[in-house]
């Protein structure tokens, strides 16, 4: 696997790990679900009752993760027959072209909430408790009469300018990743 590859997989691993937790499924068992689609022939896939019998996980909790998958549009599933009783199974892979639109979706939408936040930061003022070091807007700051609520020390203004500076560059690099995605999946 190239290093830019790798790099798009640690990318994905680690919305895969947020988006777990936030299910309320074990991190653990989606990173090793993962792995396995990671490792699966397309054309063939691999069904929840085998990743069961390989794995040791319930079928149920596969799916859940699955479907996670599913949701991130980084898996897909292609319906066939259980070979003996002939019941609907769902063959599970990952496919790349899907995999990369996931991550350029993710990165776009993280674009979106820091040019959010650098809004909100050059459209506001602050301050900021010396002993806690909490950060106070304007407005709050003005209804606490400039003192802090928690310990009642004087605030003093807060200068934001290398946090909107790193704010800026991570917006710039992050800007420069998409457009460079978007030529490699859409050749423009």
């Amino acid at each position: 696997m190239s290093e830019e590859d790798q790099k798009r997989v640690n990318e994905l691993r680690q919305l895969i790990r947020l988006l777990a937790v936030k299910s309320g499924i074990d991190e653990t068992m989606a990173d090793d679900l993962f792995d396995l689609l990671l490792t699966v022939d397309p054309e063939k896939g691999v069904s929840d009752e085998e990743v069961e019998s390989m794995k040791g996980y319930k079928q149920a909790d596969v799916r859940k993760v699955f479907r996670i998958f599913y949701d991130l549009h980084i898996a897909s599933y292609r319906r066939g027959k259980h070979p003996e009783t002939g019941a609907t199974r769902y063959y599970w892979y990952l496919d790349s072209k899907d995999l990369d639109l996931a991550l350029l979706r993710r990165k776009k939408l993280v674009l979106e909430k820091l040019k959010a936040r650098l809004n909100y930061e050059l459209s506001n003022e602050f301050y900021v408790c010396p002993k806690d070091h909490t950060r106070y807007t304007f407005d709050y700051a003005f209804e606490y009469e400039f003192t802090c609520p928690k310990c009642g020390s004087l605030l003093v203004p807060d200068n934001n300018s290398e946090y909107v500076k790193a704010l800026e560059a991570r917006i710039k690099r992050l800007e420069e990743e998409i457009k460079k995605d978007e030529a490699t999946l859409f050749g423009r």
